[in-house]
């Protein structure tokens, strides 16, 4: 399994998580699958959404100045819902006032997608990686499921596309990974979320993705067993760096 730095022992929830090693961009070539190029994997724990989406930007940014090389966040977050770009309110099931009581906020986001939900037990992965085609947008969405098919496989769950409908499910009925993503000059935010051991009761806030007969399961649900999210996480990383056609950077 890939090693992981854990990062999460003390980001304050009003700033952005910690980061630590950096692999150089120096004059590589932007990304294309296969071009064997380093992915370098970082660790964040827990952490709330806001102050991690602006770390993306941040990356983002030094990724499209190359003063750092593609990298892949993992974490899992504090419990929110999210709603992309154009998505409707409407899927959002949980007044304000539910919200308070639960203890989860609503973010209007800038991805692609409609509402989703992130919180513990979910391995939530956002590849920050130069696009050699940024409008190939398709073709880096199907690696990015091809990832989380090969990471439940490993783990004895069958998974698969749905045509017509975003994300990755089990038996065609059953959602168990979204995906939501934006590229901006070239880089990627944003990615996807993985249940492992999610509470799932959380979707029966939402209408997730916006379709009115989705439901929502997990690794642990479908193995009826527990996990270890580092175990899971390391696997995702692996298949991540296989699907974009990169090295991690430990196993240089």
């Amino acid at each position: 399994m890939v090693q992981m730095r854990d990062i999460s022992t003390a980001p304050p929830p009003a700033e952005a998580p910690r980061r630590t090693r950096r692999t150089p961009a120096g004059n590589r070539q932007p990304l294309l699958l296969g071009d064997g190029g380093l992915l370098t994997v970082e660790w964040l724990g827990r952490v709330p959404y806001r102050p991690t989406w602006a770390l993306q930007d941040e990356l983002a940014e030094r990724r499209r100045r190359r003063e750092i090389g593609d990298q892949l966040l993992l974490l899992e977050h504090d419990p929110v819902y999210t709603i992309g770009r154009g998505g409707d309110l409407a899927n959002m099931l949980a007044t304000p006032e539910r919200l308070a009581e639960l203890s989860a906020e609503l973010v209007r986001t800038d991805r692609g997608g409609d509402v989703t939900f992130h919180g513990p037990g979910q391995l939530v992965a956002y590849p920050i990686v130069e696009l050699r085609d940024p409008l190939d947008l398709r073709r880096y969405v199907r690696a990015l499921e091809s990832a989380v098919i090969a990471t439940a496989a490993a783990f004895g769950v069958v998974a698969d596309r749905v045509e017509g409908r975003p994300g990755v499910w089990v038996d065609d009925r059953r959602k168990l990974a979204a995906v939501g993503v934006r590229v901006k000059r070239g880089v990627t935010t944003h990615g996807l979320a993985l249940n492992v051991s999610t509470d799932l009761d959380w979707f029966a806030e939402m209408i997730p993705c916006g379709i009115p007969d989705c439901e929502v399961t997990s690794l642990a649900r479908e193995i009826g067993g527990t996990l270890e999210m580092a175990e899971v996480a390391g696997e995702m990383a692996t298949q991540l760096a296989t699907a974009f056609g990169l090295r991690l950077a430990d196993d240089r």
